[in-house]
């Protein structure tokens, strides 16, 4: 009788998928985790802000008073930012990954969308730390807030006279120049003295900051904790901070192509409406999570109304960038890399 030899073609076999799934995006939101995030509440995020008009004078003996002077007061407003990220998966797809063997992370599909969303959300909100346009339902990101010394922001015309106190520090030299510590340090002094403070935090893409890293001897110093208004920030994962004059620069993936960010966490803030109780909880708090970790958003997560054999639902965040104090921070514009 002849040898059959049973080969791999000949036999059934079920795919097997090794481990978790793994993830293969960069969703690390650097920006957000390095700001102090604050609750808000009320239907926009408003402020007051004082600008000089206080007099101080010498006077003659027994001399009049007749010049008098105060500091004066503006509103700031701002609306707030609305963004969600909307996903929905089969029934079927959720009833055959809860019975699949592999791979592990599929067994509880739902919970692994939601994640998925609440970093894909995250990872967006990052990015309109600097491009956000600030109108309408927008949030008004670092462009809008300090890129600009003569355009309107939080309701203020920077341009009009007698509000050049609500001006960010701008350098644009024309034409991409590379960075030199002593520009760094010009720039330092110029926001030390229009506000009497220093940006603690300078945000940069990957390229300029490996630009201004190159800058350094072999012995540089790559920090991994760094301390802001937020606290102790840990830099893990292998990211660091290069110090020039206390000033921590660090990468960000979102960060505006050659340009310098340079950001005093006291005044950087993010403010978050939290959502309402719900008497039947439809509506609950989740935490964003970018793969590194969570990031305390208080993104709401709301079930939808059902439309054919699959569940919908929506993560969504209310929430918008607050620069309260614009002079403390500025830009370099057309950094070389």
């Amino acid at each position: 009788m002849a040898d059959t030899v049973t080969t791999l073609a000949l036999t059934v076999l079920a795919q097997e998928y090794r481990g978790d799934i793994v993830r293969q995006i960069n969703r690390r939101c650097q920006f957000l985790r390095t700001i102090p995030i604050v609750r808000g509440g009320g239907k926009n995020v408003a402020w007051a802000a004082e600008k000089d008009g206080a007099v101080a004078e010498n006077y003659s003996e027994g001399a009049d008073t007749s010049n008098f002077g105060g500091d004066g007061q503006a509103s700031a407003v701002l609306s707030w930012g609305l963004y969600r990220a909307p996903f929905h998966v089969s029934n079927l797809a959720l009833d055959a990954s809860r019975t699949a063997s592999t791979p592990l992370g599929n067994h509880m599909r739902w919970a692994r969308s939601l994640v998925n969303s609440t970093a894909e959300l995250a990872t967006t909100l990052n990015g309109l730390m600097y491009s956000g346009a600030g109108t309408g339902t927008t949030i008004a990101g670092l462009g809008v807030a300090i890129g600009d010394a003569t355009n309107t922001y939080g309701t203020i015309d920077r341009a009009a006279g007698g509000n050049s106190y609500w001006q960010p520090y701008v350098v644009d030299p024309g034409l991409l120049t590379d960075p030199t510590f002593a520009q760094i340090r010009t720039d330092l002094g110029a926001i030390y003295d229009d506000c009497g403070e220093v940006p603690d935090v300078a945000f940069v893409p990957t390229a300029v900051f490996n630009k201004i890293a190159s800058l350094f001897d072999a012995n540089r110093r790559y920090v991994q904790e760094i301390q802001t208004a937020r606290g102790n920030i840990t830099l893990d994962a292998g990211y660091g901070a290069l110090d020039v004059d206390g000033c921590m620069f660090m990468r960000d993936k979102d960060a505006t192509p050659n340009l310098i960010h340079y950001v005093n966490t006291n005044h950087v803030s993010l403010e978050v409406l939290p959502p309402a109780d719900v008497p039947d909880e439809a509506m609950q708090m989740v935490q964003a999570d970018d793969g590194f970790g969570s990031v305390p958003m208080s993104f709401k997560y709301e079930r939808l109304a059902k439309n054919g054999p699959s569940e919908r639902a929506e993560v969504l965040a209310t929430c918008q960038l607050k620069v309260d104090r614009p002079n403390t921070c500025g830009v370099r514009k057309n950094v070389a890399a």
